[in-house]
């Protein structure tokens, strides 16, 4: 087994006005190079796992803090790969534990989350946001290889994702999928479809009406991107946020298609347009 890497980012606000990046820690395979402001206001942040993937028995944290009023974006490089596991021993961790300040916004919109055929993960989630602090948290999974024929081949894949607003826990979300024990394709589980994605948008302090107004404009969205291919739907959390979530037959479809959902969110969210982050190589 490898030994525990951290990554540790911290965003800060400047007196003039723009997001700075520090980088407090970061152990191999993370890497980190430098911030690019975009249009709409954030700091860009590509985070580069030089290994190429998650292999077998790593233990990788990466802590994000985004200090009060700061601006902040945070993609990868490419997808993120989880290599075959050697032993039954052996379960690959991921670890993300993430504080949103007074007045921040973080929006997280990594590429796609591939399991390869006999690989083990374990993913855990934990947000914290404080007073008026925004969120716009994304996840994308596909079922494999599917060129190489690895079609939900993987050994398990395990997720936790907590938020809380201000010490109240709005949203708690726990599964494990093991397809090799458990077929996917029940209708208690993803039945026909082959890849999911899930958004948590979030904002401490608004009422619960303005979050039923959200509900409302980005479901007419979801209804819009929906059909035989794919389905979305979103709804209210107890208090402060929504989730997003989708389903769909094709990767190439669902990449096309979270756009959509996302810049309808983030439009509703704070008044500023979406656009795919730009990568680097």
């Amino acid at each position: 087994m490898t030994e525990p890497a951290t990554l540790h980012l911290r965003f800060e606000k400047q007196q003039s006005g723009s997001t700075i990046l520090r980088v407090r820690q970061q152990d191999p395979p993370w890497r980190v190079v430098r911030g690019f402001p975009t249009p709409s206001g954030e700091l860009l942040v590509h985070v580069h796992n030089v290994s190429g993937g998650v292999l077998d028995g790593d233990s990788l944290t990466c802590r994000i803090e985004v200090g009060p009023f700061a601006q902040a974006q945070v993609t990868t490089t490419g997808a993120t790969r989880v290599y075959r596991s050697r032993s039954p021993r052996h379960t690959a961790a991921h670890t993300a534990k993430v504080t949103v300040c007074d007045g921040a916004y973080l929006e997280y919109v990594p590429d796609q989350l591939i399991p390869f055929a006999g690989s083990r993960l374990r993913q855990s989630v934990s947000i914290e946001l404080r007073p008026q602090a925004s969120l716009i948290w994304w996840e994308r999974v596909a079922c494999g290889r599917e060129a190489s024929g690895e079609v939900f081949q993987y050994e398990s894949l395990a997720s936790s994702v907590e938020v809380l607003t201000e010490g109240d826990c709005v949203a708690r979300e726990l599964w494990r999928l093991q397809p090799l024990i458990r077929r996917l394709d029940s209708a208690a589980r993803l039945g026909p479809f082959l890849h999911f994605a899930s958004c948590y948008v979030c904002r401490t302090g608004q009422p619960a009406g303005w979050w039923r107004d959200f509900e409302s404009a980005v479901q007419q969205v979801a209804e819009r991107e929906s059909n035989a291919e794919i389905l979305w739907g979103v709804s209210c959390l107890k208090a402060h946020g929504a989730v997003i979530r989708g389903v769909s037959r094709s990767g190439r479809r669902l990449e096309q298609s979270w756009v959509e959902v996302w810049k309808a969110a983030k439009w509703l969210l704070c008044g500023r347009a979406a656009a795919l982050p730009r990568k680097i190589h």
